[in-house]
This record gives C-alpha cells, structure tokens and sequence, in this order.
C-alpha cells in the first residue's frame, strides 16, 4: 500500500489499485501542461473537495511518446508562508519537482514536494521569494495533553529507518486550531489541525485512524511524521486572495461602479 494515499483517506493496496486512481484523475482532473527541455508535462489536479486533491503528471518526450510518471494524494493549504531564499529540483521523467528553502526572517528550513508545477508555469518562479501553502500529509500522529518543547527535523535524521522520502519530516507542537474532515470519495474521517512549532506554523492533515494519544483540543501537543508537500501561489491566485486595499484602482474608478437602483 502506497502510505501517502492513505493520508488523505484513499487505500490503494496495489499497484493495479494506483492505476486505476491515477486512470480517474486523467479522466476529472483539472488539465495543465509546462514545457520542459523539449519535452511536456502534463498535469491533471482532481479535486475532491474540502481541500484535498489527487495529482497526476504524464510525461511527453520530444519525440512524441508519452508515459505516466506519477500519482501523488495533496492537500490545498489554507495559510501562505514565504519562503526566500529557496531552490527548486526537477525531476521531469518522473513527475516530481522538490522545493528547498527557508521561511522567511528565520533560520528554518522546508523541503517539500510541489504539488502545482505545471498549474503555476515558469513565470511564478522568477522571484526571490514564493508565496506558497505547506501541508505536512502525517502518516502517523499522537496527541498529548502535557506540553512539551517544539520539534522539526528532517525523519531521515531523527529515525533513518522510517524515513521514506526526502521531504519526510518529524515535528511536535502546540494545536492552535483543528477541524474535522472527511474524505468525500472515501467517506474516511481526517482531521485538519494547525500546528505552533515556535518558529513555524504549519497545517497537518491526519487520518483518523492514524490518530492516537488523548482528546484533540486547541492547546494540546500533537507530534507527528509528515509527507511535506505545498503548492506555490501564483499572481492571480495571489489578487484572488488579497483582502486589503488595492492601490492600482483609482478611487473613482472604484464609485462608477456602483449605481443606485431608485
């Protein structure tokens, strides 16, 4: 069974059983497609609802042959961080694109599979600094009622033998928020929990059957080993989700659009 699916509430026992969701996001997935070296990739984003999605990348050569080269389970993070400086690995037959870099005004580092590679384009990385929603998709998770110092180390570090990938990371915090999910194709019970790692405010997701430990309560420890993974905010979504005021509409470009109806 492939652990990262079973994150967000998916089994997938085989690898007939990973084809066949990766067959299902090609066919309601969302298309995108990013040149590359003479080649193509091709994105497909099957959102499911309530944040999470199913990725899919096909890979086109110069040549005209086309493969599959990855399936992968992802969450839609609610909150921005900025990361700078920061440096992105491709590796393009494989479907796959890490990000390395660290939050911004601290000494913290991140190292995460990008989800949305193919949906932002070359343009949304041309700057210093990236506007991106991290997610930590945790395999297992405790909570615990004591407090207990904050914690977050690369898993390959902290226990090689459980480390799988290299943007696995092992981490302990205060819960500041937490909501109950459930899968909409599954039916499966998740929880979305927002974390205080003291330098560091990251959102988890947990399937509930991966959660143990005392009552899930704001104040409480969570610790937990996470699948880090987060998509990059691109210009428009970057003005979708701008809430103050917009300096580049003039005031009375604002009012002519506005009409009284009596």
């Amino acid at each position: 069974m492939d652990a990262t699916f079973e994150t967000i509430g998916l089994e997938v026992p085989s690898e007939k059983a990973i084809n066949f969701l990766a067959e299902r996001a090609e066919n309601q997935g969302e298309p995108t497609q990013l040149l590359r070296r003479g080649a193509v990739l091709h994105g497909r984003c099957w959102k499911l609802g309530a944040g999470l999605e199913v990725w899919t990348v096909l890979y086109e050569s110069g040549t005209g042959d086309v493969f599959y080269a990855n399936c992968r389970p992802g969450f839609r993070a609610r909150y921005m961080q900025r990361i700078t400086p920061w440096a992105l690995t491709e590796y393009d037959e494989e479907g796959e694109a890490i990000i390395h870099g660290y939050c911004d005004g601290t000494d913290t580092d991140v190292l995460f599979e990008l989800q949305n590679l193919t949906e932002v384009g070359s343009s949304g990385f041309r700057a210093p600094a990236i506007q991106v929603g991290l997610c930590g998709l945790a395999y297992r998770a405790r909570v615990c009622a004591r407090e207990m110092d904050a914690r977050w180390l690369p898993l390959e570090r902290a226990a090689p033998s459980r480390a799988a990938h290299e943007n696995d990371w092992i981490l302990r915090g205060r819960v500041l928020a937490f909501q109950p999910l459930r899968n909409p194709l599954s039916g499966n019970e998740l929880y979305w929990i927002h974390v205080d790692l003291e330098k560091l405010k990251l959102e988890v997701l947990v399937n509930a059957r991966s959660l143990s430990g005392g009552k899930m309560q704001v104040g409480a420890t969570l610790s937990a080993e996470v699948w880090l993974q987060g998509h990059v905010f691109d210009q428009e979504a970057l003005r979708l989700r701008y809430e103050g005021l917009d300096r580049t509409v003039s005031t009375i470009e604002l009012w002519s659009r506005f009409s009284r109806s009596n």
